[in-house]
């Protein structure tokens, strides 16, 4: 029997590609080998008969991200790249985004793919989807009977 060195970052390593892999089974709006730490936050949010979705995508321009709808849901998908020259004397820590990211969010209620319009300012896209036509279900309050 021989002893095998335990090498604690690689273990750490490997659970967390476990956890991804595991995530992006269940969400799959996430995509295998995204972390998140390249997602983009997001809020949804409903107003005037519109969904309304903002997402903070800092450094990227908007020709480096891609916006697709459908009726029920919104994904975006981009990459934070990598800066050259970081090789500098003294350079001693790295902590901005780096990689691709894909992710999916649900609508709360059926959209219209082909009149969602979207902006991006100061690093934040907005993306206004109209809500469908009759989208809107009515909440009707039901008695519990014994």
């Amino acid at each position: 029997m021989s002893l095998i060195r335990w090498e604690p970052i690689r273990e750490l390593r490997r659970m967390q590609d476990d956890m991804e892999r595991m995530i992006s089974n269940v969400w799959p709006g996430t995509a295998p080998g995204v972390s998140e730490w390249t997602m983009p936050l997001v809020d949804v949010f409903e107003i005037d008969n519109n969904v309304v979705l903002k997402a903070e995508i800092p450094g990227l321009k908007k020709e480096d991200i891609e916006v697709t709808a459908t009726e029920d849901s919104i994904s975006l998908k981009g990459e934070f790249k990598k800066e050259e020259n970081i090789n500098q004397q003294g350079y001693v820590r790295r902590e901005r985004r780096e990689g691709r990211f894909f992710r999916t969010v649900p609508m709360p209620d059926p959209i219209n793919p082909d009149q969602v319009k979207a902006t991006f300012t100061n690093g934040v896209l907005e993306i206004t989807a109209p809500l469908a036509e009759g989208a809107k279900a009515k909440e009707t309050r039901v008695p519990i009977e014994s």
